[in-house]
């Protein structure tokens, strides 16, 4: 009777009994045995207690399937009951998140690319290219021909071209007769000696733009020959060579300490026909390198070139993060340095702090320069700063200045609350003063200024003043006697008005407030009959005035017109 009212387990209930027989089965064999009391398990019994073997041993058995889950080697199949029928595994993929421990996150794997200093992604084909934005992601100081799209008038075209190679060096090279080449070609160019491999990055008419900025004649000797586009063979060189940079600058910080030297190996390049390499060194000092470079061309077997760069250089090359979150302006688009002083900072009433006032070179931010003339051109129009103003009160002290707003604080001496003066009232006072004249106060002169919130509701408001004005000065002409605009103005004004303030409005309840509309009795026809609609009646109208034609002329009335009360009362009696 009692198995009769038991209900019938579903899928889920059959699948963790079966789970719990397995698990009684794995305990029996790896337990001893135990006495007849504990060993026998009712079947029928709903709630069962795992022993603390029983526990361990399925603790083992998820730590070996997390293990072939891993090794991909964890299968599970799928019955026509839709259970699941598993080889040495729990069926289930759901385990317990707080059991489980957390997931590995796999770690993207970085991969060094030589290329990318070349101005590229990959190693460029042959006879093919570098595409347009692969050069403009890569490469340092990206140019751009802006002028490309442009027809010009001479058949010819310029016949100087601007090549790139590692890092921020370029070089302009003068192309031969009957060679056209397009930026992005890899081509062979003059070197020194043998020949090099680069990337032509700008062509045309912005080249000889270039040429002009920096000073160079298009006739001069100085420029080099561009040879040919380069071959699968100068490719092969070229990538021989650039493999060997990143362990020639290790072994050559090596051996320039074991020589003792005073110098920074920042950066080795090699030439395309690996005849030659360049190393980018600092020093503070001058370092006596004869020894260094014979040891180097022992080593590498190429022809060595040391060139002393400073730290705004080195900073080009290496890269990196300013203090703005931007990558610096020196390896993206600065080529010329300034010398950036501390005046810059004064004027642009930045506080002298070494620390915030430094770059990743360790010099004074070129980003100082950007703004330096615009502060300087806005302060020829205010006071001399600095300067003490007397008031009968007391001495007012110079604190700051805002340049732009052209406002100056000043302090009571002894007394650290500031007040905002106008750069026009300071110089009346620094003008009274040289006149032995002096103010009572510098409350008088002192303003009030406004939040940001507060500043832009005046402005609002200023805009709503000068559109009324406008629209009204847009009227007839006519004035009333307060001086206002009238006419087709003044009316179109209040039709704005009154057009703006329907947003501004209160919703309101649809059923409280709205009126009731009094409800329209239908006419009736001449036999009496009240039709359930005006458009049937207007209908049964027609059709009467063409059966009568001796209507009256009540019914003959505009179609449009809506009868008045006496009508319908008479119409229905």
């Amino acid at each position: 009777m009692r198995n009769e009212q038991r209900r019938r387990p579903n899928r889920e209930s059959r699948h963790q009994e079966a789970e719990k027989e397995q698990l009684r089965r794995e305990s029996a064999e790896s337990v001893p045995e135990k006495p007849e009391e504990v060993s026998a398990v009712d079947d029928e019994e709903e709630d069962y207690i795992a022993t603390p073997e029983e526990i361990a041993a399925e603790a083992q058995r998820q730590a070996e399937r997390r293990n072939q889950r891993k090794n991909g080697s964890d299968r599970k199949e799928v019955d026509d009951e839709g259970v699941y029928a598993e080889s040495g595994a729990r069926p289930d993929d759901i385990i317990d998140p707080y059991a489980e421990p957390e997931p590995e996150i796999p770690w993207v794997k970085y991969e060094e690319n030589d290329f990318l200093m070349r101005g590229c992604n990959h190693c460029p084909r042959c006879y093919e290219p570098v595409s347009r934005w692969e050069r403009d992601s890569c490469s340092k100081l990206a140019t751009t021909n802006w002028m490309s799209n442009i027809r010009l008038p001479e058949e010819t075209g310029f016949n100087i071209v601007e090549v790139r190679f590692k890092n921020n060096r370029k070089d302009f090279y003068r192309l031969p007769d009957g060679l056209n080449v397009t930026e992005g070609d890899l081509v062979a160019v003059e070197g020194a000696p043998g020949h090099d491999i680069g990337i032509v990055s700008l062509t045309g008419e912005v080249c000889r733009l270039r040429l002009k900025e920096r000073k160079i004649e298009p006739e001069s000797e100085a420029i080099k020959k561009l040879y040919r586009r380069a071959k699968p063979m100068d490719i092969e060189k070229w990538v021989g060579a650039i493999k060997e940079e990143r362990a020639a600058v290790l072994k050559t910080r090596q051996i320039a300490e074991n020589l003792g030297l005073e110098m920074k190996i920042n950066d080795v390049e090699m030439q395309g026909d690996h005849g030659k390499a360049i190393f980018y060194y600092t020093a503070d000092e001058r370092v006596d390198f004869r020894v260094l470079i014979k040891l180097l061309a022992e080593e590498f077997h190429v022809r060595v070139e040391m060139k002393q760069i400073g730290v705004r250089q080195e900073a080009a090359k290496v890269g990196g993060i300013g203090t703005c979150g931007r990558e610096l302006c020196c390896c993206t688009w600065l080529t010329n340095f300034k010398t950036v002083s501390t005046n810059a900072a004064k004027v642009q009433q930045i506080l002298p702090n070494p620390q915030k006032l430094a770059g990743q070179c360790g010099k004074l931010k070129c980003c100082l320069n950007f703004e330096y003339e615009v502060y300087a051109d806005a302060l020829k129009k205010l006071p001399q700063m600095g300067v003490h103003l007397r008031f009968k009160k007391g001495l007012a002290m110079y604190k700051k200045t805002d340049v732009f707003r052209a406002i100056m604080w000043y302090a009571y001496e002894g007394e650290g609350d500031l007040h905002a003066l106008p750069a026009d009232s300071v110089k009346k006072i620094i003008e009274m003063n040289r006149n032995q004249e002096y103010p009572e106060q510098m409350e008088d002169f002192q303003i009030e200024l406004m939040s940001t919130s507060a500043l832009e509701q005046e402005t609002t408001d200023a805009e709503f003043e000068r559109e009324i004005r406008r629209m009204a000065e847009g009227g007839n002409g006519v004035v009333d006697e307060d001086g206002k605009a009238g006419g087709q103005g003044q009316e179109r004004r209040g039709q704005n008005m009154r057009r703006d303030n329907r947003d501004n409005r209160q919703p309101r309840d649809p059923q409280g407030q709205r009126r009731e509309r009094p409800q329209q009795r239908p006419m009736a026809d001449a036999s009496g009959r009240m039709p359930d609609r005006r458009r049937d009646n207007r209908g049964d109208r027609k059709d009467q005035r063409r059966r009568d034609p001796n209507a009256s002329d009540r019914q003959q009335g505009p179609r449009n017109r809506r009868p008045s009360n006496e009508q319908n009362n008479s119409t229905n009696q």
